[in-house]
């Protein structure tokens, strides 16, 4: 999602919160607030009505669980403008 790529980040996200049926269940992390996360802004982005609400409401319960805030996605986001960018 940091370069753009806003419909494969979105697939992505799916995948990995086991959306999609496309991986396999051992490789799924249902209510991963970093995946919950991503989808929210790819949705937001797209301006969805339909499914934003209900994963807002996801996203907003397993935030509530965590011990450090989540602001993105990725947790080396903020790192994105720095040299080797995010995640390298």
């Amino acid at each position: 999602m940091e370069q753009g790529h806003y419909v494969e980040a979105e697939q992505i996200y799916r995948d990995d919160l086991g959306l999609s049926g496309k991986i396999q269940r051992c490789a799924q992390h249902p209510d991963n607030v970093w995946a919950l996360h991503g989808l929210v802004e790819c949705l937001q982005r797209r301006d969805d009505r339909m499914e934003l609400p209900a994963f807002q409401d996801k996203l907003a319960r397993a935030t509530k669980l965590t011990d450090v805030p989540i602001t993105s996605s990725c947790m080396c986001r903020g790192l994105a403008s720095a040299p080797g960018g995010c995640c390298a």
